[in-house]
C-alpha cells in the first residue's frame, strides 16, 4: 500500500470519530464527509458582478454561516442562533449552510423546524440551506468551528471572512493530528467573533487575529430567580461523558466523596442520559433538558457543579440568573467571568471540590450572599448589548473592507 494511501485512510479514521453521532442520526455513509470536507480543493472565486449589484443597490448586509449539523442540546447551535436572531433584529439578512459534505441532503423547511424544535429561534426571513458548495456572494462569510474554516479558506465570494469562535478547539483532541488541524485554522487571518473575553485575549496574543469578545448573557423570558423549597442537600451537576472538557470523572469522583459525608446527598445531573452509570449516591438522572425547565432545576440545588477545562459554559450566568450558586473550576478559561463574589472556584482536583461542596452544605448561610452577587452580576449583562456590539464590529470590517475595494 502506497504511503499517501495509508496516511489518507489514517486520517479518514481519525476523523470518523469526530461525526459519528450525527452520521449515525442522519443515516450517513461514514468515513467521507470530514475528510472530503478538508481534502476539496475547489475554489469559490469572488463575483465581481454580484459584489458590484448588492453594493449599488443599498441591500442590507449579507451574512453567510456555515455552522455544523445540528443535533437537540447543543449549547454551541444554540449561541449561532441566537446571535444571528440578533443580527437579523439589527438589519443583517444571514444564510446558514451546513459543513457536510455528502449526497444525503436536508429540505431547507426541515432545517428550518430543526432550528425552532432543537434552540427555539424561527429564523423569520433568514435563510437556511443544507449544501456549503450552494454559497453564493455575501458581504461577510462566517465559520462556526475548525472543519468549517477550512471551508471558509477556499470561498473568496464576499469581502469580509469572520471565525465565531466559542472555544479553543484544539484541546477538544490529544496531542495530534486534529490538535493541529484545529489549532492552524487560527492563522488563516479571518477576524475573530468570541464567546468570550478568554478567547478574545488568547488568540489575539497567540495567533495575531482581531478579536471581539462579547460577554455571557441570559435569556430573560427562560431563567427566573427562584427560593429552594425544601432543606435536601441537593447539587446540579452538569454531565456530558462524552465531552472531555466537562470533566465528567472528576465531578462524580468529587460527588462521591460529599456522598461519604453527606449521606442523605441528592444529586441532579443534566446534559446526556446518564443512567447507564453506577455512582455512590442517589441520582436524578434529567438527561438533555429543553432549555425552559432549567432554571427551575437549578433553583432547586443548593449549588451547581459547572467544570470546564476549556472555555466557560453559558450555564454559570443561567445558574445565577436561577438562584443558585455556582461551583467551578478556576483558571483563566473560567474567572473572566467567576470571581469569589459571585461562584465557588476550586482546584481542578476532585478532593478540594468535595470540601468546599461539603463546608458550605454545612454552612448554608454562607451561600446567601454569594446567591445575591451572583443574581446582580447576571442581571447586569444582557444579550442585547453583547450583540449590538458584535454588530458593530461586522459592520465596520465589511464597510473597511468595501472601502478598500472600491
Amino acid at each position: 500500500m502506497r504511503l499517501k494511501t495509508k496516511i489518507r485512510m489514517t486520517l479518514e479514521n481519525v476523523l470518523n470519530n469526530y461525526g459519528y453521532a450525527l452520521e449515525k442520526k442522519y443515516k450517513l455513509k461514514r468515513g467521507t464527509a470530514d475528510y472530503n470536507i478538508l481534502m476539496d480543493d475547489r475554489e469559490f472565486p469572488f463575483d465581481e458582478e454580484a459584489y458590484k449589484k448588492a453594493k449599488e443597490s443599498g441591500a442590507p448586509i449579507t451574512l453567510n454561516w456555515i455552522i455544523p449539523l445540528m443535533g437537540p442540546g447543543s449549547g454551541g447551535h444554540t449561541t449561532i442562533f441566537r446571535t444571528i436572531s440578533y443580527l437579523s433584529e439589527m438589519g443583517i439578512h444571514n444564510r446558514i449552510y451546513m459543513c457536510w459534505d455528502t449526497d444525503y441532503a436536508v429540505s431547507d423547511e426541515e432545517l428550518r423546524e430543526q432550528a425552532k424544535k432543537y434552540y427555539g429561534y424561527d429564523l423569520g426571513t433568514n435563510e437556511i440551506h443544507w449544501a456549503y458548495t450552494d454559497m453564493e456572494y455575501a458581504d461577510g462569510c462566517v465559520c462556526t468551528s475548525w472543519q468549517s474554516a477550512y471551508v471558509l479558506r477556499r470561498f473568496h465570494n464576499c469581502l469580509s471572512k469572520f471565525y465565531f469562535v466559542q472555544d479553543y478547539e484544539p484541546w477538544f483532541y490529544p496531542m495530534g493530528s486534529l490538535y493541529h488541524l484545529a489549532e492552524r485554522t487560527y492563522t488563516f487571518g479571518f477576524r475573530g467573533v468570541t464567546a468570550g473575553l478568554w478567547l478574545s485575549s488568547r488568540l489575539n496574543k497567540e495567533f495575531g487575529m482581531e478579536t471581539k469578545g462579547f460577554r455571557f448573557s441570559y435569556e430573560r423570558d427562560r431563567y427566573h430567580f427562584g427560593e429552594k423549597k425544601d432543606t435536601t442537600p441537593r447539587i446540579f451537576f452538569y454531565a456530558r461523558p462524552y465531552t472531555a472538557r466537562r470533566e465528567f470523572e472528576i465531578g462524580t469522583m468529587a460527588l462521591d466523596l460529599v456522598a461519604k459525608k453527606v449521606p442523605d446527598l441528592e444529586v441532579v445531573m443534566a446534559g446526556q442520559p446518564i443512567s447507564d452509570y453506577p455512582f455512590g449516591f442517589k441520582c436524578i438522572d434529567k438527561g438533555i433538558m429543553p432549555p425552559d425547565q432549567m432554571s427551575d432545576v437549578y433553583s432547586q440545588c443548593d449549588m451547581c457543579l459547572v467544570l470546564s477545562a476549556t472555555n466557560m459554559s453559558l450555564l454559570p450566568i443561567e445558574v445565577m440568573a436561577s438562584g443558585s450558586v455556582v461551583v467551578s473550576d478556576g483558571g483563566d478559561n473560567n474567572t473572566w467571568e467567576l470571581n469569589d463574589k459571585n461562584a465557588i472556584l476550586t482546584e481542578d482536583d476532585p478532593w478540594d471540590i468535595a470540601d468546599k461542596i461539603v463546608y458550605y452544605l454545612n454552612h448554608r448561610d454562607e451561600l446567601a450572599p454569594l446567591r445575591l452577587q451572583g443574581r446582580e452580576y447576571a442581571e447586569g449583562i444582557t444579550w442585547k448589548k453583547e450583540m449590538e456590539g458584535v454588530c458593530e464590529f461586522i459592520r465596520d470590517s465589511i464597510m473597511t473592507d468595501r472601502s478598500k475595494r472600491g
